[in-house]
């Protein structure tokens, strides 16, 4: 009857297409009837065209271009009714799902929020001009493009710094338009309101400038902004000003918000978050609330956005405003179980519909559940069951179950700190004075330090309760006091970036992992200390279990690189020093802890260096390219694209890098011709464009960052060495090689191979390579040479002592092996060229005992003790150690490389 009622009160006949559905639709939503009855037209005409509303298309109506303040109120709220009717239709007729409707419902908004801008904007003009663009950011449900039907709309106004002399005048000119804009849309008029506008979250809420400049907000974020803060601008999303987008959150807002570092940190701010909620629902009787009660909407956007701060730094696949996305993203990632995210999903659905279909009912912000047996019924039949008690029972285990997930999800408050005696010795300065704890004492000594006194409150609280942590952790270690000393510079470190404490506390096989690692290697201890962000590593179990593959770390290269802005140099220099000092950690550990393989250890550090390398090149390529354009070579019109290869020699060229190891490299063009120079904008002659790469390139590798530095770089080994050209063309290179090359140039070029470039210039440098060393080394002076060059290193770089083998340059150590192949090779490669195939000694020595040159036996013995002296550096490297040992236990492998050399050379090593 009531809906008999309805209908007839319509002055116009529905169409066709509108009446099976209407009195589903009419019988539920009051506001939709009524809407219906007063502007049929309208919203008959909306509900013609199925394309829903969108903010372009309602800036682009004008509809309020000429209209006054009064006029201009009228029409956005008839509007809104309108649309908002169409939407409601939709939705509860099934003709839209929940995500296309929540979308709608923030197109809507966007519209209506940039047109009333605009607007305002028109009113102030004649008065102020317009000194600039008012940045309008959605928080909350609008931000994340999550809107319901009778939602309050959170923004904070902010507008771009303005030039010196310019603050009085634009601080007032953007709050008159906000408060404008604020006035069209939230006035209660004869028509209603738009939107209630909420600016409460912006800083210093109520009691804050209402438009502030986005220097002041940074300012504010990085002085005063708290972790609920951080909690709130994961949904930001600029409605207006999307100019300023990168300033706005690449410069302001992801940096607050999201930290580089997995934020263990932020769980005790998120517990205290959780208790609140947990005594909001019980204080005010919420247990109707769909949104606020237990089980309710607030408790699954907790759970994700929680993990959104946790995890966001490392991981921009979280960084999403849409809540479904990061519970898909959680699963993905295994940081939740895939069957918890998507009942958490499904619940979440369930709970947005209902949430949605009862404020349709009267167009009110309401999420607590009708009392009244006929709203009741009307939400039930909304939600598509047959009676209340049905929904409330299918509502009852949606909730239960967000409830279940809400409470186990990592809030275990753990034995309070203050209990553990520990603790309480720290806290009294007593740490170390019991007759087996005096190895504690540097930990007194750090709670009286300077550092200490200059920590927050926070930090030290959280020191504290990491200490306690610590000590029986320690207790469990051997060589205790030896781990406490190389942990302490650790300590040292994060004591002012708590959050890696509670990375620790939160994670104590993170801890034992940590004390692991110091016991066994000085250097893996001294990296950490050196660089934080390596804690992050220490979560992943299988780190002591399986070494990296090069498709992994090219994968690890990649996401670390993925957030970072093009133009953003310093954060892609950044990023790529923690992704190579991650990598390199990785590496070590599985050296030191995962037995891989020697030569498997120099491939992993060889696959980090060459991929810097080849991103260094390919990111400096792409920034001159747009300065100078494309470089060309040739004659009149056949003109080819220039091209530069980065050569590796010695270790990195020879596929033995170790770590620290420098890289020596040379830079090699093809352009050639009578046209030699670049496209544009800005033309210059291709030697120039390359100079200017290359060094570009190297600045890139090896410049002293916040992060620290990449590589060593060392050019030295270019033809005419420090004073030749700094980039040669190849076929300078090859004329150098083939007429002017020293021998030892020669043995240095057995060590190099291509790491970046066009692949056909790296074939063409392969066979100069070949070439050179088959049909260019002069042999009949190559014995003395080789010999000279090994006498002359010794003398000047070998600094062993009768007590001291320096397990590189001394005689019967390394560099005795590599000038052994290195001869061998080169005087036989004439005749045998496949010895030069490969750059390293271990296939070179391979390829003299296949092809009969060596006495395999002798191969045999020299690969052993070859390999067995690197095995001592890295050794050696792994505990910072240098490279100087005790000589007895190498006495006899000294003595057969000394007598080999001898055999070859006729005279003893000196």
């Amino acid at each position: 009857m009531q809906v008999a009622a309805r209908l007839a009160d319509i002055p116009a006949e529905l169409p066709a297409a509108l009446q099976d559905s209407a009195p589903r639709v009419l019988s539920i939503s009051t506001f939709v009837a009524e809407t219906l009855v007063r502007q049929p037209e309208a919203l008959l005409a909306r509900l013609a065209d199925p394309a829903p509303v969108s903010a372009d298309s309602l800036e682009s109506e004008r509809i309020l271009a000429d209209a006054s303040e009064p006029e201009a109120m009228a029409i956005l709220r008839r509007r809104r009714q309108v649309e908002l009717a169409a939407i409601a239709w939709r939705d509860i007729a099934g003709l839209a799902d929940l995500d296309h409707t929540l979308a709608d419902l923030s197109e809507l908004a966007d519209g209506m929020i940039r047109i009333a801008l605009q607007k305002a904007v028109a009113l102030l003009e004649p008065r102020f001009g317009q000194p600039g663009p008012l940045l309008i950011l959605a928080m909350g449900k609008l931000g994340g493009h999550e809107l319901n039907f009778s939602s309050d709309v959170d923004l904070i106004l902010v507008f771009p710094d303005p030039e010196p002399g310019e603050m009085d005048n634009s601080e007032m000119y953007f709050r008159r338009v906000s408060q404008r804009l604020i006035k069209l849309l939230d006035e209660r008029t004869a028509d209603g309101i738009v939107y209630r506008v909420d600016t409460r979250l912006r800083p210093f809420g109520n009691s804050g400038p209402l438009a502030l400049s986005l220097g002041a907000l940074e300012s504010y974020l990085v002085q005063h902004g708290r972790d609920w803060e951080r909690y709130a601008y994961i949904k930001a999303r600029l409605v207006t000003g999307s100019d300023h987008a990168v300033e706005v959150f690449d410069h302001v807002l992801t940096p607050f918000v999201y930290r580089r570092y997995l934020d263990f940190g932020v769980l005790e701010a998120m517990r205290q978050m959780k208790r609140l909620i947990s005594q909001d629902v019980v204080r005010k009787d919420k247990h109707d609330n769909i949104k606020l009660g237990r089980g309710g909407i607030r408790e699954i956007e907790f759970i994700a956005q929680l993990f959104q701060l946790l995890r966001g730094g490392q991981e921009p696949g979280l960084r999403s405003r849409n809540l479904l996305f990061v519970l898909s993203e959680l699963a993905r990632s295994g940081v939740m179980d895939g069957a918890r995210a998507e009942e958490l999903a499904e619940s979440y659905r369930f709970l947005r519909v209902t949430e949605n279909r009862l404020q349709a009912l009267d167009d009110r912000q309401t999420h607590k559940l009708p009392q009244d047996d006929g709203q009741r019924l009307r939400l039930a039949y909304a939600m598509g069951y047959e009676s209340w008690q049905v929904f409330d029972e299918a509502l009852a285990a949606h909730r239960d179950r967000v409830q279940r997930a809400f409470d186990e999800f990592h809030w275990q408050e753990g034995e309070e700190a203050e209990t553990d005696s520990y603790f309480a010795a720290w806290e009294d300065g007593r740490l170390g004075e019991g007759d087996d704890e005096t190895y504690l004492k540097p930990l007194n000594q750090l709670r009286q330090s300077g550092l200490f006194r200059r920590m927050d409150e926070i930090s030290r609280q959280r020191l504290s309760a990491f200490v306690s942590a610590l000590v029986p952790v320690l207790e469990s270690h051997e060589r205790r006091d030896e781990v406490l000393e190389r942990i302490l510079p650790v300590i040292r470190s994060i004591c002012r970036r708590s959050a890696y404490l509670s990375l620790l506390l939160e994670n104590l096989s993170a801890l034992e992992r940590l004390l692991g690692l110091a016991e066994q290697s000085a250097m893996l201890a001294r990296l950490v200390a050196e660089h934080p962000i390596l804690l992050d590593e220490l979560l992943d179990a299988r780190l002591f279990d399986s070494a990296p593959t090069r498709d992994e770390i090219e994968q690890a290269l990649e996401r670390q690189v993925a957030h970072v802005a093009n133009d953003d140099e310093e954060g892609l220099l950044n990023a790529m020093r923690d992704f190579q000092r991650a990598a390199v950690f990785r590496v070590a550990i599985a050296d030191r802890f995962g037995g891989l393989p020697l030569m498997r250890v120099s491939d992993r550090l060889t696959d980090i260096a060459e991929l810097v390398i080849h991103l260094g090149l390919e990111t400096s390529r792409r920034r001159f390219q747009e300065k100078y354009g494309v470089p060309m070579h040739g004659s009149g019109d056949a003109l080819a694209e220039s091209g530069l290869i980065v050569v590796a020699y010695g270790k990195l060229g020879g596929l033995e890098l170790g770590y620290g190891s420098d890289l020596d490299l040379v830079f090699l063009h093809d352009s050639t011709g009578q046209v030699q120079a670049t496209t544009g904008p800005t033309v210059v002659d291709n030697q120039r464009y390359f100079v200017r790469l290359v060094q570009r390139l190297i600045h890139f590798l090896s410049i002293q960052t916040s992060s620290g530095r990449l590589y060593e770089i060392d050019t030295r080994l270019r033809p005419d060495g420090a004073s030749g050209m700094l980039v040669a063309s190849l076929a300078s290179f090859e004329r150098y090689q083939r007429e002017e090359a020293w021998t030892w140039e020669h043995q240095a070029l057995l060590r190099s191979r291509p790491v970046a470039g066009p692949p056909a210039l790296c074939e063409e440098f392969a066979r100069i390579r070949v070439e050179t060393l088959t049909r260019h080394v002069r042999q009949e002076d190559l014995r003395q040479e080789v010999a000279k060059m090994r006498r002359r290193m010794r003398q000047e770089l070998a600094t062993g002592t009768a007590n001291r083998f320096d397990l590189k340059q001394d005689a019967g150590g390394l560099a005795d092996i590599e000038f052994l192949i290195d001869y061998w090779v080169l005087s036989q490669a004439s005749e045998y060229p496949s010895l030069v195939e490969y750059p390293d000694n271990v296939r070179q020595l391979e390829a003299l005992e296949a092809e009969g040159l060596v006495a395999a036996e002798t191969c045999a013995s020299l690969k052993a003790d070859y390999l067995a002296l690197r095995a001592q550096t890295h050794e050696l490297a792994l505990s910072d150690g240098g490279r100087l040992v005790d000589p007895e236990p190498f006495e006899t492998l000294r003595q057969r490389i000394k007598a080999l050399w001898e055999e070859t050379f006729g005279e003893p090593p000196a």
